[in-house]
């Protein structure tokens, strides 16, 4: 019986001490962290990660630790520079844009049945790089204390309200939330959590979800009287190195007379690979600050940065190809979610009465898209990489109708003449074309000062125009003034990257008026934004666009919004509101020949923060 009780006892033990083994080795970490857990100054990995942490599908492979990813930025403003490569919000993007919204801080999310309650489930254990708990108190604090603070936030995100009624948060507990509107919010995944969704305020464009609220708290003048939101400012930005992050680096050194930004390894970062290694592997982001445009791409074609393609010039491509191998480097060509490099918009909701008539005839848009020869403008302006097209989102988006990528997007001169001719644009013996009612025919081009690519791009397009007879000047301003003028419904032709290529019903400011950005009709769309106080009521033709969006906005069913969104774009395409030229310009990208888990192929979008959604914490040096 003794034997017995001896064997089952050293059997418990055997299991026990094989169950430890397990549990230690469950989670690895990087050899530095490993020291500082050894020397006592930071807790086991297991105890920094959430419950349920994070596992990334790797690009390539596993990775290894250690390193310094070089790169380059122009200053302050150029926030992306590094943004991007700590994309983290509640929840993602997708790497692959026909996939359905991913996980991030949010393990798992589901609607009420009537579609008016979204339940957040965040990672238990979840810590800022502080080693202080993430909690939904962060979220409560963000929405009460940031964006109804009209203090910080003079105007709330649309997208927190329904009917005019901003959202209501009920706290289930520490890692449990209700967002409640009071009908189905159709744009709260998509623009509210995995666009808008990280930590507020993501550099000067002020998005955010959450906020540190155990740091900021004290910074806050609700909370205390002595400080003023001067300061509260001050301690949340992004480059105030002593604010915690829920981001793969925290930035620890930048200030006055900086020349470098440097982001360090955050200890309680929540994700792992797929072995079990806390991310990130690389150790550090340097980058350095270069005066202009032109530097910083001498610097990359010398091979001085690991990986980037933000600022990376696609007129150096030849440099960059000529030196690749001389400075181990490899050269991607990524194509930019962009529907064309330039848009072009014929104001429909234009003062000028006569004008406003012509410029409403689909016919006449029709012609003007016909006289753009986009083979040349390819050539002459983008080296001949991009793609000739019709304005219409590009072939990753989950929306894309490959009918419509070339619709009146041939080069057929003789078929715009017939079509001016149709609708009485008569031509003189001056060659150039009057009005129906006679007067002389004259439209102005506005734009302002764009890189030397779409200035030749531009002049090519009002070259074309008046060889059709039709009187095209342009106007060439600062973006001051030039943006006043567009959004004022003052511009009768304007010119602007025409981008949201992937999604555009993230900001479908170029599918329909939406709002004094929608420069195919900014009073329509200042219409439309105020609820009919303000601007010009539109055409039914436009109602009808508004309308689907509307429909867009309180359908929670993907599928759904899909289908609504397919309408909406088609109506755009064939409607030709935005003339586009040449999409799909591909970013130059620098890649260090031993810099890993970077994709060969890839789509950049800025809105879905690329590189974000290839988890740059997961790239490493393989040396």
């Amino acid at each position: 019986m003794k034997k017995n009780l001896f064997i089952l006892l050293l059997l418990f033990v055997v299991v026990t001490c094989a169950a430890g083994i397990g549990a230690a080795s469950q989670y690895q970490e990087a050899p530095e962290l490993a020291k500082l857990v050894q020397e006592g100054k930071l807790p086991p990995v297991e105890e920094r990660l959430p419950k349920e942490p994070l596992a990334v599908e790797p690009v390539e492979a596993i990775g290894k630790y250690g390193g310094t990813w070089r790169r380059g930025f122009t200053g302050i403003n150029d926030f992306h520079a590094f943004g991007r490569q700590v994309y983290d919000p509640i929840l993602r993007w997708p790497r692959d844009p026909k996939d359905p919204i991913q996980p991030g801080l949010a393990k798992e999310w589901y609607w009420s049945d009537d579609g008016k309650v979204l339940t957040l489930h965040l990672r238990e254990g979840l810590k800022w790089s502080d080693g202080r708990p993430f909690t939904t108190a962060d979220i409560t604090f963000w929405w009460y204390d940031i964006e109804l603070d009209p203090n910080i936030t003079p105007a709330p995100h649309s997208e927190w309200f329904v009917d005019g009624e901003p959202m209501d948060l009920e706290v289930v507990n520490d890692h449990t939330i209700k967002l409640k509107f009071a009908k189905p919010n159709g744009l709260a995944e998509t623009v509210g959590l995995a666009f808008h969704g990280n930590q507020w305020p993501l550099g000067f464009e002020r998005f955010g979800f959450f906020a540190p609220r155990h740091y900021l708290e004290q910074y806050h003048p609700r909370y205390n009287p002595a400080v003023d939101y001067s300061v509260f400012e001050e301690k949340a930005f992004d480059y105030n190195t002593e604010r915690p992050v829920m981001t793969a680096w925290k930035i620890s050194e930048w200030g006055p007379g900086a020349t470098r930004l440097v982001a360090k390894r955050n200890p309680y970062y929540w994700k792992v690979d797929q072995a079990g290694n806390q991310l990130p592997y690389i150790d550090e982001i340097i980058l350095t600050l270069f005066e202009d445009v032109e530097a910083l791409n001498l610097r990359a074609i010398e091979g001085g940065f690991d990986f980037q393609f933000r600022r990376i010039s696609l007129s150096n491509y030849p440099s960059f190809v000529t030196n690749k191998d001389r400075y181990n480097y490899e050269v991607l060509m990524w194509p930019d979610a962009l529907s064309s490099k330039t848009g072009f918009f014929f104001n429909q909701s234009i003062e000028d009465d006569g004008l406003r008539e012509i410029f409403q005839n689909l016919k006449f848009r029709q012609a003007m898209s016909l006289a753009i020869d986009r083979e040349q403008i390819n050539e002459v302006s983008y080296l001949g990489v991009g793609v000739p097209r019709a304005f219409n989102v590009v072939s990753d988006s989950p929306y894309y109708e490959p009918e419509l990528e070339q619709y009146y997007a041939q080069y057929d001169p003789v078929l715009a003449n017939e079509l001016l001719d149709e609708i009485g644009l008569k031509r003189g013996a001056d060659g150039f074309r009057t009005r129906p009612d006679g007067s002389r025919l004259e439209i102005t081009m506005e734009g302002t000062d764009w890189d030397k690519a779409t200035v030749d791009e531009i002049e090519l397009v009002v070259a074309a125009w008046n060889s059709i007879g039709v009187r095209t000047a342009l106007n060439i301003m600062s973006r001051e003034i030039y943006w006043i003028r567009a959004c004022g419904n003052e511009a009768q032709v304007t010119t602007w990257t025409a981008d949201r290529g992937i999604n555009p019903m993230v900001d479908p400011i170029y599918i329909f008026p939406f709002d004094e950005r929608s420069w195919m009709a900014p009073a329509y769309g200042t219409w439309y934004k105020s609820e009919g106080k303000l601007g010009k009521e539109p055409p039914a033709y436009f109602k009808e666009m508004m309308a689907l969006y509307d429909e867009y906005r309180v359908t929670v069913d993907p599928d759904k919004q899909t289908e609504l969104a397919k309408q909406l774009i088609r109506a755009n395409v064939e409607s030709l509101l935005v003339i586009g030229t040449v999409g799909m310009i591909p970013n130059v990208v620098v890649v260090g020949e031993d810099f890993r888990n970077v994709p060969e192929n890839f789509t950049t979008d800025w809105i879905y923060m690329a590189p974000g959604t290839l988890d740059p914490c997961h790239f490493f040096f393989d040396h």
